[in-house]
């Protein structure tokens, strides 16, 4: 059993989601350890695949912090994750 991570879904990734305003995943074991942009191709864009239209252009932020592509997360149970698409309007 891997850890189980809520991701917190806003505004036009929402949208794509079906109104789904959070995403509920299952970390593979010995995927704690993964970069950005891993883990959303192998866990967010899998599990809801319209959010790849936001490929991108939507930022992953990790306990508050927005996250880089290349950067490795190192996920562990409770942690707040939002995955956020860029803000329209003026």
């Amino acid at each position: 059993d891997g850890i189980l991570l809520k991701i917190q879904l806003f505004a036009k990734a929402r949208e794509l989601a079906g109104g789904k305003a959070t995403l509920e995943i299952r970390l593979q074991p010995g995927d704690e350890a993964i970069t950005c942009e891993d883990f959303q191709e192998r866990y967010i864009f899998q599990s809801i695949p319209e959010l790849r239209a936001l490929k991108g252009s939507a930022f992953l932020a990790l306990n508050d912090e927005y996250c880089l592509p290349d950067q490795v997360l190192n996920l562990r149970e409770g942690d707040d994750l939002a995955f956020i698409p860029p803000i329209s309007g003026g």
